[in-house]
């Protein structure tokens, strides 16, 4: 009988120790961010959605401590930090809003003190939002390819990391390059000209200097597209779409004007990932019960499993969004710290506007939010203007120099992300007296037709 149980043991023993570790601990401090900030998904099916996420609670100075289960490797990001778990990594992290700034210590460190030095693709990758951008393209070309061998250079010294890894990391460089020598097109000097002479100039004048403009990018894009396409045939393995900036890149496809992709055969995942991407997007431009169905149509041919639960997940958030539908109740605060709840105004119509600080398209609405409130004094309606600040202190800084007659509410009610579905502002909802979706999509405050629409329903 020892016998048996001894051997019981050592069986156990020897299962236990081969079993692979599927969950990560993550300690430290978040520096100047919210109490529950938002660990983004950033692998292959973040493209279409977001289900995820994850959301780290922190102290009021920002300290956590947490154990996330994964199974496998996977890209993540925390504000402009992007980060690569691995389970059985045990970091003790310090991050900033500036990922130059981010500290990593303990087991995974070296892949994340690496990934510090991401570029980003809205400023060009290598160019750095023009700062690489040399007298013409021949010159700035050198310039990128040898900020991007150094970068390989360092990918090659890494010791602790995986294959895989290297080899995202390696597609991650190339997809920079294709941008950059794309994003050239918009940086390069005899393209970039005096905006404010630009808004003096008539109509005529405009149109002109922006086909001018248009035939110089045109001039480029043709001309790269050599390069392009010998690039962009190392990046067709389905692996490297764990990449945010190889997805950026391989969006042209289906717009290819230039011959950049000339021969080149798309695999399967990779179509359907992109289609999927489509009909989710049409579902962020109008929720109706056509681009809802449009949606289960595509989930019901759909062959890749993390495709077939994001474009779920949006078509079932999509759902609880149509017009008809309860609206979703959210918790905000106003400028003396009063907290209020969307269903506090049921009883009148309610046109929100969400917006922050930051958001240039938000503060033109604003002026118009503020007017167009103003036609409608005395009526069964109420004016909100939300903010979605990560910041009250940066709100209310912004409202003492910006002076608004409407009352000031600010949210960072996770139900904006998770129920309203907000993944970008502007954004304007409309809600009856009965407390029911009019439209979540709403239209802006300076177009057309806005007056007709809160008319009919008043």
């Amino acid at each position: 009988m020892k016998n048996i149980v001894y051997l019981f043991f050592v069986l156990f023993s020897c299962f236990s120790c081969s079993e692979k570790p599927i969950t990560v601990h993550l300690k430290g401090q978040l520096k100047g961010m919210v109490p529950a900030e938002v660990m983004r998904y950033n692998g292959t099916a973040s493209m279409i959605g977001d289900s995820r996420d994850i959301l780290i609670h922190t102290d009021e100075n920002g300290y956590f401590d947490t154990i996330i289960e994964l199974k496998k490797s996977e890209y993540f990001s925390i504000s402009r930090n992007t980060l690569y778990l691995t389970p059985g990594d045990d970091l003790e992290l310090v991050i900033t809003e500036n990922n130059q700034e981010a500290t990593f210590s303990g087991i995974g460190a070296e892949a994340n003190n690496y990934m510090k030095k991401r570029l980003f693709p809205k400023g060009g990758s290598f160019l750095e939002a023009g700062r690489y951008v040399r007298a013409d393209f021949v010159r700035t070309k050198v310039t990128v390819d040898s900020l991007a061998e150094e970068r390989r250079n360092e990918l090659a010294g890494l010791k602790k990391v995986s294959p895989e890894f290297k080899k995202m990391e390696e597609a991650r460089i190339t997809a920079d390059v294709v941008n950059s020598y794309i994003s050239y097109a918009s940086y390069r000097k005899d393209v970039c000209f005096d905006w404010q002479a630009y808004q003096r100039a008539t109509p005529e004048e405009q149109e002109k200097i922006n086909e001018e403009q248009q035939k110089l990018r045109d001039a480029h894009l043709i001309a790269v597209a050599p390069e392009l396409n010998r690039l962009y045939k190392t990046l067709t393995d389905t692996l490297f779409l764990n990449v945010a900036v190889v997805r950026d890149v391989l969006s042209y496809f289906g717009e290819d004007q230039y011959g950049w992709f000339e021969g080149i055969e798309l695999p399967e995942r990779t179509k359907e990932l992109y289609e999927a991407a489509d009909k989710v997007e049409a579902l962020r431009q109008a929720i109706t019960a056509t681009t809802v169905n449009d949606a289960k149509d595509f989930i019901a041919k759909a062959k890749y499993q993390d495709v077939v639960t994001e474009v779920r997940h949006k078509a079932d958030q999509a759902g609880k969004l149509v017009e008809g539908q309860p609206a979703i109740d959210i918790m905000m605060t106003d400028v003396d710290g009063n907290v209020k709840r969307l269903s506090d105004f049921r009883g009148k119509v309610i046109y929100m506007d969400l917006w922050a600080t930051w958001c240039g398209p938000c503060i033109q609405e604003s002026p118009f939010f503020e007017t167009l409130s103003k036609k409608y004094e005395g009526k069964d309606i109420v004016f909100l203007p939300v903010s979605t600040d990560s910041r009250a202190t940066t709100w209310k800084s912004y409202l003492k120099v910006h002076h608004k007659d409407l009352p000031q509410y600010i949210s960072q009610d996770q139900a904006l992300k998770d129920g309203w579905c907000v993944r970008y502002i502007p954004r304007f909802i409309l809600i009856d007296r009965d407390f029911k979706i009019v439209n979540a999509y709403a239209p802006r405050p300076s177009e057309e037709g806005i007056e007709d629409l809160l008319n009919s329903i008043l």
